[in-house]
């Protein structure tokens, strides 16, 4: 039989006791450390937003999760060897939720590896979950019996599911309900109405920053600091006409050289809230602009953090109607400073929430073409003409009467689905920029009928893009009937009630009325219809109408579109003897 010195009982004894309080120590901190950790977690998931306070909380649960990983990783063998199957269970998801965590800090988590960071968020979830059962169990505080402690578990996880599903509420749905465009119940009476009124700053422009001040020039001029992870759309971009809308655009430049010396530099502000950002909101647009022409500013046209720092669209009155905001952490971004720059793009690569809401809000995906009515919708009145309101162009509300965007009642064209502005001007294309969706983004070229500026800037690349947009069956011409030329007129296009109204060529939508040529009343012609079908043939020296069919069929507005009085749109039609 073998017997034991009582001093060496008495030594086991203290090793497994000091074991034990070590285990226990090395508990407190795991504990501690984890509940730092799912409060941090619950807030970085709720409450994502592009200030300095939440970027400490990133970086504090950073830290709080590497201090909790190797922690875990020298105690986890002692942990499985002195805890119950539920606790093991739970430090085993934790250990591997530990691992992929670390993996996503250095990796990010960008789009296309968001189910990581998912999958991370549901292995610690439910680690925690399972550590927490195990301790309200042992202290009985789940009931005693199996049936209390399985009632118990359930309320537990229906807390729990509360409290995930009151996160994800806040995290989507609010801020979708609180990021749509809406009309208000009445429009101003006048454009005296509008935006700050007669006595804003950027008036007769709509637009308006949330604080009501300017905004730095410098602040419009940033576009390369986008590049760093956007390099393909920076390029598709800086081809495009956003960026040639300013004073970089000879023609842009003659107009409002023209208007200035016509109607003054207030009335010129009409023009600049979607022009020539980086001039009117500095306050640099209220000097003449043949003084400052040869400035960057008036050469930086829409550069990214115009269009993507709009926080509110009032109205699809268009007209600039809009809410312009100044995020001052944007100076991170663009810091010259490496060390603030590389601070700043961790935080993104780590977390791009914030960003993501602070330069994609919901309604640029969700309602893209009232986001786009914004400036593509417009109006002039007393303040910019002198004379009275007239409609200028409208390319929302012709898409909206069309079949193509799925609410016009009385077209006969409705394409398999509808379709919105970036459907036809922002097509997917492929590329590796950070936020690509599937290996595609939607270029930034904004294709449209504008061949003269790329043609200027020699940029066959543009040109290129754009021709072979314009050659998408985005039109058919059907040469329809012939007929004997007569004497025709142009009656004055009038109301349903028959009253005459004042001509314009910027047609509202479908139901708009088109006066087409009319001979005498009850004259009788002979027509040759259809062409394609009949024998249709003139003499020499007669005069014949050619009747043509041009119908839009990728176009979701009025053909031509955009400033009609700005540029020609004509068809050309050759006739040939059959022979030749």
């Amino acid at each position: 039989m073998l017997l034991r010195h009582p001093a060496a009982v008495v030594l086991c004894e203290n090793r497994a006791r000091a074991d034990m309080m070590a285990i226990d120590s090395q508990k407190r901190w795991l504990s501690r450390s984890l509940i730092a950790l799912v409060a941090s977690a619950v807030y970085l998931y709720a409450y994502p937003s592009a200030t300095i306070y939440f970027g400490i909380v990133v970086l504090f649960h950073v830290a709080a999760g590497i201090v909790f990983s190797v922690l875990l990783g020298f105690t986890l063998f002692r942990l499985l060897g002195n805890e119950g199957l539920l606790a093991r269970f739970g430090w085993i998801l934790l250990a591997m939720g530990a691992i992929l965590g670390i993996t996503l800090i250095k990796i990010g988590t960008p789009s296309h590896l968001k189910s990581w960071l998912y999958a991370h968020i549901a292995m610690c979830m439910s680690g925690a979950l399972c550590l927490l059962a195990s301790w309200l169990a042992s202290r009985e505080w789940l009931g005693r019996g199996a049936a209390q402690r399985g009632l118990g578990f359930v309320a537990l996880l229906l807390l729990t599911a509360g409290i995930v599903a009151g996160a994800w509420w806040t995290r989507e749905i609010a801020w979708q309900k609180a990021n749509r465009i809406s009309n208000p119940l009445m429009p101003p009476e006048t454009m005296n109405g509008e935006g700050d009124g007669p006595q804003g700053k950027f008036f007769p422009s709509s637009a308006q920053t949330r604080h009501g001040g300017n905004i730095p020039s410098k602040y419009f001029m940033q576009s390369d600091a986008c590049q760093r992870c956007h390099g393909d759309i920076y390029k598709q971009w800086d081809s495009s006409m956003h960026h040639f809308s300013s004073f970089n655009n000879q023609w842009y430049r003659k107009s409002i050289e023209y208007m200035q010396e016509v109607a003054g530099v207030k009335s010129s502000k009409w023009c600049a809230g979607c022009h020539d950002p980086a001039l009117l909101y500095s306050g640099l647009f209220d000097t003449p602009i043949k003084q400052i022409v040869d400035r960057p500013e008036a050469r930086a046209g829409l550069g990214c953090l115009m269009c993507h720092s709009i926080v509110q669209v009032k109205s699809t009155m268009g007209q600039g109607d809009f809410f312009l905001e100044y995020p001052k952490l944007h100076e991170l971004a663009a810091s010259e400073n490496p060390v603030v720059r590389s601070l700043h793009d961790f935080l993104v690569r780590l977390n791009p929430e914030p960003h993501r809401r602070t330069f994609l809000k919901p309604f640029m995906r969700a309602d893209t073409a009232e986001f786009c009515s914004s400036c593509h919708k417009v109006h002039l009145d007393v303040a910019v003409n002198r004379y009275r309101w007239i409609r200028g162009f409208n390319e929302y509300d012709n898409w909206q009467a069309s079949g193509v965007s799925g609410q016009g009642a009385r077209a006969f064209y409705y394409p398999k689905a509808p379709m919105n502005c970036a459907d036809c001007h922002m097509p997917q294309v492929p590329s590796n920029d950070a936020g690509n969706i599937k290996g595609l983004v939607h270029s930034h070229r904004f294709p449209g009928a504008n061949t003269a500026v790329p043609t200027a800037n020699q940029d066959q690349a543009q040109f290129e893009f754009t021709k072979k947009f314009l050659q998408d069956k985005q039109l058919t011409v059907d040469i329809f009937a012939i007929s004997p030329a007569g004497n025709e007129a142009s009656a004055p296009v009038r109301t349903e009630m028959g009253k005459p109204e004042l001509s314009t060529t910027f047609a509202v939508g479908e139901e708009s009325d088109v006066s087409l040529p009319k001979g005498p009343a009850g004259e009788v012609r002979p027509v040759t219809a259809p062409i394609d079908r009949t024998d249709a043939a003139v003499r020499r020296g007669d005069d014949a109408r050619v009747d043509v069919v041009v119908r839009t069929r990728k176009v979701g507005h009025f053909f031509p579109g955009g400033t009609v009085d700005a540029f020609d749109a004509w068809l050309e039609l050759q006739a040939r003897q059959s022979h030749q």
